[in-house]
C-alpha cells in the first residue's frame, strides 16, 4: 500500500517553500544597488568568494535531475542505472572547478565578456560564433528547463496530494522578480542558500530511507528478492533496448562518463558561476574546491534514496499516472511523514529552481547581449537592462507551458538528451580552447553545426523510434565534435594563411 499525503505534509511543503522563496527574494532586493547597469546586471560586481561561487555552482549542478530524475533511474533499473544517475557526478564537476574554473575567471576579466557566448565569441574573435553559440544555448536550454518544473510539478504533486500548477507558478514568478531586481549579483547568492538547503535536504533523505530498509544489507536483499538483475553493475537483458544502452554494456557506461565530464563545463549556467569570482589564491581554490565536492557528491545519496524506493515499493510506482518511476524520492519522502516530506519538497523546488534561474539569466543575457546589441548597437543601456528583464520573465514562464500540454515519460532521458548537444559542443568550443592556440572560428561554427544536428537527430533516433544506442550517440556526437573541431580550425588557418 502506498503512502498517502497528509494535512501536515501540506503545510510543512507550504512553509518551507515560503521561507526558501522569500530568502530569494530578499538577497535579490539586498543586491538591487549593484544591478542598475545593464554590465552589473550581467556580471555583478565580481568580487565573490569560494563558497558562495562554491555553493551557487552546486546548486546549478544539481538540477532537478538530480533530485528527483537520478532516483526514477535506479528504480526502474537498480545499480545499473546508477551510471547514467550521478556515480560520476564529482569525475565532472571537480575538474571544472580545479582545472576551468579559475582559467574561465581570467578569461571572463581579460576578455571584459559578461555571458558565455560573449566569451565563446571573443576566443574566437567573431561576433557570428558569439550569435551560434547564443542561438544553440537558448533552443537546448529550453528543453533544459522543462525538466525543472516537471521535477517540482511532480514532488509537489506526490507529497502534498494538490495541483501543483499554483506552486509552480508562483515559484515561477518569484524566480523572475529576484533576477530581474538581483541580476547577476542577486541571482548567485540565492543560488548560493538553494545549494546549501538542497545538500541538508536531500542527505538527510537518503540517511533516513536506508535506515528505514535495514541499512546496506537489507536494501540489497530487497532488491535481489524482487529480480536478481537490480543487484547487477551492467545489464545485459536491457542490451535489445537501444535507448537503455547506459545500464546495459561498457559503451553506454564509458558515455555516461564522458557526458557528465563534458556537460559539467559545457552546461553555460555552470560556467557564469565564474563571472562573479574574484581573483582567488591557492587557498581559496582549495575552499571551494572542497564546498563543491562535499555539497555535490548528494547525487551520490539521491542514488540510495531511489534503490530504497525499489526496496519499499517494489514495482508498484509505475502504476502511478504521469509521474510512474519519477515519483520514487517523493514516495520515500511521503513514507518519511512530515517535516522530512516538506524539507524534500523544498529542496526539490531549490534544485529546479537554482539550476533554471542560471539558465534563465544565461539566456536573457545572452540573447540581449550577443544577438539583439548585435542587431541594434545604438540601444542605450536602460533599454538593454529593460529588454533583459523582460525576457528573463519570458523564459521563466515558457518551459510552463510545455510542461502543462505535454510533460515529459521519464525526466532524466530529456535532460540527458539536451545535455549531450550542450556538453559536446561546448566542451570543445569553450574548455578545449582555454588549452589549445589553434582554435579557430571556422572549427568553433562546424563543431556547434555539427553537435546541434546530432542532438536533434539523437532526440529522434534514440528516445523516439529506439534505433540508437544511447552510448553510440553520444559517442558519435563526442567524436564528430571533436573531427569537425580540430579540421575546421586546421582549415580556416591554412585559409587566414593563404
Amino acid at each position: 500500500m502506498l503512502p498517502q499525503p497528509s494535512s501536515m505534509d501540506f503545510i510543512t511543503s507550504a512553509v518551507f517553500l515560503v521561507l526558501l522563496l522569500g530568502v530569494s527574494v530578499a538577497v535579490g532586493f539586498m543586491s538591487k544597488k549593484k544591478s542598475e547597469t545593464f554590465n552589473a546586471w550581467l556580471a555583478g560586481s565580481r568580487n565573490f568568494g569560494p563558497v558562495v561561487t562554491g555553493l551557487a555552482l552546486t546548486a546549478t549542478w544539481l538540477s532537478g535531475w538530480a533530485c528527483l530524475g537520478l532516483m526514477g533511474i535506479v528504480y526502474s533499473f537498480g545499480w545499473s542505472g546508477m551510471w547514467l544517475a550521478g556515480v560520476w557526478t564529482l569525475v565532472g564537476i571537480i575538474p571544472t572547478v580545479t582545472i576551468f574554473g579559475p582559467k574561465l575567471r581570467n578569461r571572463f576579466e581579460q576578455m571584459k565578456a559578461t555571458t558565455v557566448p560573449q566569451l565563446v565569441g571573443a576566443i574566437y574573435d567573431s561576433k557570428g560564433v558569439a550569435a551560434i553559440a547564443c542561438v544553440i544555448y537558448v533552443i537546448l536550454m529550453v528543453v533544459y528547463s522543462v525538466g525543472q518544473y516537471k521535477a517540482a510539478a511532480t514532488a509537489w504533486h506526490i507529497v502534498t496530494g494538490t495541483p501543483w500548477e499554483i506552486s509552480i507558478f508562483v515559484s515561477a514568478v518569484v524566480m523572475a522578480i529576484y533576477m530581474t531586481v538581483g541580476g547577476y549579483t542577486g541571482t548567485q547568492w540565492a543560488l548560493a542558500i538553494q545549494g546549501l538547503f538542497i545538500a541538508f535536504a536531500c542527505s538527510l533523505l537518503s540517511i533516513m530511507a536506508l535506515a528505514m530498509v535495514g541499512g546496506p544489507a537489507g536494501l540489497n536483499l530487497a532488491l535481489a528478492q524482487q529480480d536478481p538483475k537490480l543487484v547487477e553493475p551492467l545489464r545485459v537483458d536491457l542490451t535489445a533496448k537501444p535507448n537503455l544502452q547506459f545500464a546495459a554494456d561498457l559503451i553506454g557506461l564509458t558515455a555516461t562518463l564522458g557526458l557528465f565530464v563534458t556537460m559539467a563545463i559545457g552546461f553555460p549556467h555552470n560556467v557564469a558561476r565564474f563571472i562573479g569570482l574574484r581573483k582567488i589564491t591557492k587557498r581559496d581554490l582549495t575552499i571551494m574546491t572542497a564546498v563543491v565536492f562535499v555539497t555535490a557528491s548528494i547525487p551520490w545519496f539521491n542514488l540510495i534514496t531511489g534503490l530504497s524506493a525499489r526496496a519499499m515499493f517494489q514495482a508498484e510506482l509505475f502504476n502511478i499516472a504521469a509521474a510512474k518511476q519519477d515519483a520514487a524520492g517523493p514516495m520515500v519522502a511521503l513514507a518519511l511523514g512530515s517535516p522530512i516530506s516538506g524539507f524534500y519538497v523544498a529542496a526539490v523546488f531549490a534544485a529546479a529552481i537554482s539550476t533554471l534561474a542560471g539558465m534563465v539569466l544565461v539566456m536573457s543575457g545572452s540573447l540581449t547581449k550577443d544577438l539583439i546589441q548585435l542587431l541594434k548597437p545604438n540601444l542605450s543601456d536602460k533599454t538593454l537592462l529593460n529588454t533583459a528583464r523582460v525576457l528573463t520573465i519570458l523564459f521563466s514562464l515558457i518551459p510552463i507551458t510545455w510542461v502543462i500540454l505535454r510533460p515529459p515519460d521519464l525526466l532524466a532521458y530529456l535532460m540527458a538528451g539536451a545535455a549531450v548537444g550542450l556538453g559536446c559542443i561546448f566542451f570543445y568550443t569553450l574548455a578545449v580552447s582555454l588549452f589549445w592556440k589553434g582554435a579557430h572560428k571556422l572549427g568553433a561554427m562546424a563543431c556547434m553545426i555539427y553537435g546541434f544536428a546530432m542532438t536533434a537527430l539523437g532526440g529522434y533516433y534514440v528516445y523516439t523510434v529506439a534505433q540508437w544506442g544511447w552510448g553510440n550517440w553520444w559517442w558519435t556526437t563526442f567524436i564528430g565534435c571533436g573531427f569537425c573541431y580540430f579540421l575546421f580550425s586546421k582549415l580556416g588557418r591554412m585559409r587566414s594563411k593563404g
